[in-house]
């Protein structure tokens, strides 16, 4: 169970923005649709990981916390938005509010004046996005309804908020809704999420049916009734699963995780990795097959290219010290986990134990503090760093020119409910 922070309504915005064409929500008793810009423009974006028949997936990892603008803008590229196509960002969620309308539909270097940090907001309006469309769709007979499937056919983006995974399963799985969207990834239309939107992107995913899972919980008993993964679920008697929510190549064998930093979370992704891997009863993968990817607050992985060469690189927000908690220095950062043998205990009502065969690569996009600190709109920015997602021994530890840095691997072992090793996170 994750949650963002992008619930305020954005009135401020508004109201500096008089022009935006706005339509009260359309409220019925299985969704809730608002918009800002023009959703009955004319629109000719093609994504641009599209080439002859064959498209692969652009896809956001986005850990929580205030939004990433850049992360956004790279979608909005990546769908092939531009001031001459138009294009649509579809906005999905189960519960919570439409304000990333204003914070996507708005100018380059307009400042989000719905967090106090004054991040900028992502300018969509100035990259061509014609219209911003929130979806809050709380049930399953709403993810089924003809209006909804339209607006999801006709985007160009589509992200997922925050807010809590279990009702994105209990709701969405296996819905009309999860066809559409998985119809749009095969499209190559750029698909991303923070948050628990983040949380559902993997083939396998961390569900939250019974609620959320500490480091702690996982290490000292990973098969407690906390740990719900779709598809495995083997600790769930409210929801059981027999596929993934979404099919994305790139993020096959994969389960990701967010607000890493600030909620101590390298434990548990060790948990959910070690479940999924046939070194546990249950599990359906080869151990070292499986990777977890767990992502700072503040922080986005952007996945593109083939499945087979497919590479992550790294957008963040400036330096926030609210995000710098120990022992996870420096903030900013993804990890990359996986277990390369099977681990020595793994069952129910044990602690998960595992004699260093737990590798972890870390990517970085800064050590620290930029001085002086930038004046406000903060902005974000990419990185040179990258991890290539699919040969992991062909990793090299690196600094680049921009202070961005791919560090490992580290090496980890878990016993007695506690991590061993390498402490360096």
């Amino acid at each position: 169970m994750t949650s963002n922070l992008k619930t305020k309504a954005g009135q401020a915005l508004l109201a500096a923005v008089p022009f935006l064409a706005i339509q009260p929500a359309v409220a019925g008793s299985t969704y809730t649709y608002s918009y800002l810009g023009a959703p009955a423009a004319p629109v000719s974006a093609k994504p641009a990981s599209c080439f002859d028949t064959a498209c692969t997936p652009s896809v956001v990892l986005m850990g929580g916390g205030y939004d990433v603008a850049e992360a956004f803008r790279w979608m909005i590229a990546r769908a092939g938005i531009t001031r001459a196509t138009g294009g649509r960002f579809v906005i999905i969620r189960a519960t919570g509010t439409d304000a990333y309308n204003p914070y996507v539909y708005s100018r380059l270097g307009q400042i989000d004046t719905t967090t106090p940090r004054h991040y900028e907001s992502v300018g969509g309006i100035d990259l061509g996005v014609t219209s911003v469309e929130t979806l809050v769709i709380p049930t399953r007979k709403g993810a089924a309804d003809p209006f909804v499937l339209g607006v999801i056919a006709r985007a160009s983006a589509i992200f997922i908020a925050g807010g809590d995974q279990a009702d994105y399963y209990d709701n969405w799985q296996g819905t009309a809704l999860d066809t559409a969207l998985q119809r749009a990834v095969n499209a190559g239309i750029p698909v991303g999420g923070t948050s628990a939107g983040n949380a559902m992107l993997g083939q396998y995913a961390f569900a939250a049916l019974n609620g959320s899972v500490t480091s702690d919980q996982a290490l000292a008993d990973p098969f407690n009734k906390y740990m719900t993964i779709d598809p495995l679920n083997t600790a769930s008697k409210k929801f059981v699963q027999t596929g993934s929510f979404l099919a994305i190549p790139t993020l096959e064998k994969t389960i990701t995780d967010d607000h890493f930093n600030t909620r101590d979370r390298l434990g548990r992704l060790f948990g959910f990795v070690a479940r999924i891997g046939n070194g546990c009863p249950g599990g359906l993968e080869a151990s070292g097959s499986v990777l977890g990817i767990g992502i700072d607050e503040e922080t986005a992985v952007l996945v593109s290219g083939p499945r087979g060469s497919a590479k992550a690189q790294l957008v963040a927000n400036p330096y926030n010290a609210e995000n710098t908690t120990a022992p996870y220095t420096p903030q900013n950062s993804a990890y990359f986990a996986k277990i390369v043998r099977a681990p020595s205990q793994c069952a129910a009502k044990l602690p998960l134990n595992d004699n260093g065969g737990i590798q972890v690569y870390r990517l970085s996009a800064q050590p620290t503090q930029p001085s002086p600190y930038p004046a406000a709109p903060l902005y974000s920015f990419k990185v040179q760093a990258a991890f290539n997602l699919s040969d992991w021994a062909r990793q090299s530890a690196q600094t680049f020119g921009d202070g961005s840095s791919l560090n490992g691997p580290y090496v980890y072992g878990t016993a007695n409910g506690a991590i061993l090793g390498t402490q360096v996170r």
